[in-house]
């Protein structure tokens, strides 16, 4: 049973990133964040859509706009089958800059996850909302950027055990014109 629901997962996630790409040329911003915590990893491909809202804060541009995400959460080798479980999620991201290029972000979106067992943790429900908090800076007169994200997966409470997810992330991402 988890080996069906593994292998539906991986064919899920790997025709949602094939979607992803295929209109990647539209995109905004195109990335990858990979990291962990505890022993815990995290793989995940981002898409993030043009700003739906400009402004400013303290003199300093700040927008906010949608990421799509999708990937992968890992567990330590326990000798457990459920040590892997696929994700999809949708956050909106505010980010303000307070230099040209560097600036800080913060998101809470929602997830669903393919399982609800990631290795001696029982996380009770597939839905999970997450937080992130991070730092970025675009690479001068390139389109790269690179961050470091802190991101927190959880229930909120919804249903008991509601262990959370930490993962500290590293984030490449490539700015289209």
């Amino acid at each position: 049973m988890m080996k069906t629901t593994l292998r539906r997962t991986a064919v899920a996630c790997l025709l949602a990133t094939l979607g992803v790409a295929n209109h990647a040329v539209h995109a905004d911003e195109f990335g990858v964040a990979a990291g962990g915590m505890d022993g815990y990893h995290s793989l995940s491909l981002n898409y993030q859509k043009a700003p739906f809202w400009e402004g400013t804060l303290a003199g300093h541009p700040v927008d906010v706009s949608l990421e799509y995400s999708i990937g992968a959460v890992r567990a330590p080798d326990d000798g457990d089958s459920s040590r892997t479980l696929g994700r999809i999620g949708l956050t909106p991201f505010a980010r303000w800059r307070f230099a040209s290029n560097t600036g800080i972000e913060f998101g809470i979106g929602a997830n669903v996850f393919s399982g609800t067992h990631l290795g001696d943790k029982e996380i009770s429900t597939a839905f999970q909302f997450s937080s992130a908090l991070g730092l970025f800076h675009r690479l001068e007169g390139s389109p790269w950027g690179l961050g470091l994200r802190l991101t927190h997966y959880s229930n909120a409470g919804i249903k008991d055990p509601n262990p959370g997810q930490n993962y500290l992330q590293l984030r490449a991402s490539y700015v289209f014109p």
